[in-house]
């Protein structure tokens, strides 16, 4: 019997069998080739079919495959977020590039964007300006836009084709209130406030006015020392016409001592009752520097020594507004001996030995173009009317006349011009006036007679034109008594009322370009009780009021002109 040999012996082609075979096959391999390995590795582990029978298996053959959960999940995100972004980016450009909705901007007045206006279609849809005067809403063209917004006329806009490129603009008409505010001689006011729902301005020349983006509604005009006046306005293109009157004063001065002394100044207050009297004028510091009164919340006087209280201000403030009076309160400004010697940075000094300068009569002057001498005065008017003053009026508001006034010597001598000293007595009643207007009082100036009768400023800085500009009225001290012979051709002007009163208010009159009241102190001494009326009828005549001037505060009722009113 023939055997069959494990060893290769022939030369032709072989089939070999066992391990032997398989383990040379295995060597053969380069070790270095992994994937060959792996692949040998598996073949090592497949039956050598042709060595064993064949046998049929009761299950398929199934190779067990591992599964990474976490990058499946990773995919799954990553290909959900790519479908999502493809979705929201498409949902996007459609509702930016819709052909539907129309980008709009609303203009107002200048051309400026305007927000929060309510912009409608004719087919119901709507919306409103956002900063930019920028807004989105559906609309085809052709097509009509009606637009609203507060303080415009509401307007419908036709539009045939839109813009290729930009918003499509809308300019809108604001509503606007002109008008003019006329006292009762229909000359206009000047300086006086209008308002009409929270938007006011002020009245310029001729007493005109104008508020733009204005809301129909009750126009209401105020002025420091007038009556205050109403008008209703509903938003048409007229011009609204308002008339004010002036607060025709009718006063008494009320010297310190008077005012300190309750029985004498209840004979003031019944003597107002029973007459045309309407307003007393206090004083808070006097031609000697004196503060007065108590002064709350400023302690510049106290520290000067000059507050010397004579009166209970609050007191006779509360009787007077018991008994319907206006207060006036007085304050000299410049002149004043107290602030000169404790405050002397800020006074006039002489050219003969530098010390403080003084009047004839020996009291100091504080130097008007030293800004430092500004504050006392200005600070004391603001306390006044924060204590229930209606008014402030300055006296001696002016530069000095009464002493040698060639040694003088001021901090800013450039201003010794006559511009100049009009230009600083000018500016300090427009710094005070605002100050205390914004508190809610008048400013008020009294002013030497003669300045209404000539055309210069007397070497003092009052002039009628610039005065009038810068206060709510004007006091000029009309005292024929102050006169000299010769005036009017008079050889004694005390001697004629009506002509040197009347005289200085309708010379001045025409000259009260700035909207200040005119209204005179009379003197009510060294005249018979028919002189004192022909003086008060000559300001009653041109539609002033007026203040009697008595140094003891003592009046007589057959001066005064009757009350018709009772």
């Amino acid at each position: 019997m023939e055997k069959v040999s494990h060893g290769y012996t022939g030369a032709g082609p072989h089939l070999s069998f066992g391990h032997t075979a398989m383990r040379s096959s295995y060597n053969a391999m380069s070790v270095f080739d992994r994937r060959s390995r792996r692949v040998s590795r598996r073949r090592r582990r497949v039956p050598d079919l042709a060595s064993r029978p064949a046998v049929v298996p009761n299950k398929p053959y199934k190779f067990k495959r591992q599964h990474h959960w976490g990058r499946m999940i990773l995919r799954t995100l990553i290909v959900t977020a790519i479908v999502g972004g493809i979705v929201g980016g498409f949902i996007l450009v459609r509702a930016l590039t819709a052909g539907d909705r129309v980008r709009i901007q609303v203009l107002g007045a200048e051309g400026r964007p305007l927000e929060g206006a309510l912009v409608t279609t004719e087919s119901g849809h709507d919306a409103t300006t956002v900063e930019g005067g920028l807004a989105r809403i559906a609309f085809e063209v052709p097509g009509t836009l009606t637009v609203s917004a507060q303080g415009y006329r509401s307007a419908t806009y036709t539009v045939e084709q839109l813009p290729l490129q930009g918003a499509l603009g809308l300019q809108m008409e604001p509503l606007v209130l002109q008008g003019r505010v006329t006292d009762s001689n229909g000359i206009g006011v000047v300086g006086a406030r209008v308002t009409i729902n929270d938007m006011s301005t002020i009245t310029q020349e001729f007493g005109s006015f104008e508020i733009v983006e204005a809301m129909p509604g009750t126009v209401m005009v105020e002025k420091a020392a007038w009556e205050s006046a109403t008008a209703e306005w509903s938003g048409d293109r007229r011009r609204l016409d308002v008339k004010m009157d002036a607060f025709m004063v009718r006063g008494l001065r009320v010297e310190p001592k008077t005012a300190g002394d309750d029985a004498l100044f209840a004979q003031i207050l019944e003597f107002a009752d029973e007459s045309t009297v309407n307003a007393l004028v206090f004083d808070t510091k006097i031609e000697l520097g004196n503060v007065v009164h108590e002064i709350d919340g400023y302690d510049e006087p106290a520290a000067i020594g000059s507050l010397q209280p004579v009166y209970d201000v609050r007191r006779r403030l509360a009787q007077a507004k018991e008994h319907g009076l206006y207060t006036i309160t007085r304050i000299v400004t410049w002149q004043d001996p107290y602030a000169s010697l404790h405050r002397n940075q800020y006074a006039m000094h002489n050219s003969v030995d530098g010390d403080t300068w003084v009047t004839w009569n020996g009291l100091g002057w504080m130097d008007p173009t030293d800004r430092g001498s500004w504050e006392y005065p200005i600070s004391l008017g603001v306390a006044a009317c924060k204590m229930g003053f209606d008014e402030i009026q300055f006296d001696y508001v002016r530069f000095p006349s009464d002493g040698d006034i060639n040694i003088a010597v001021y901090d800013h001598p450039e201003f010794l011009t006559p511009e100049g000293r009009v230009a600083i007595v000018g500016e300090f009643l427009t710094t005070a006036r605002e100050r205390i207007n914004a508190e809610g009082c008048a400013v008020s100036a009294d002013i030497f007679a003669i300045i209404l009768s000539v055309r210069d400023e007397q070497g003092i800085g009052q002039k009628v034109e610039e005065l009038s500009a810068t206060v709510d009225a004007i006091s000029p001290m009309v005292y024929p008594s102050h006169y000299g012979p010769g005036w009017l051709n008079f050889d004694n002007p005390n001697d004629h009322p009506a002509e040197v009163v009347g005289e200085a208010l309708e010379s001045g009159m025409i000259r009260m370009e700035g909207g200040a009241l005119l209204r005179p102190w009379i003197q009510a001494f060294s005249w018979t009780t028919a002189q004192v009326r022909e003086a008060i009828a000559t300001a009653e005549d041109l539609n002033m009021g007026w203040l009697l001037w008595n140094q003891l505060s003592y009046y007589e009722m057959e001066w005064l002109p009757p009350d018709e009113s009772r």
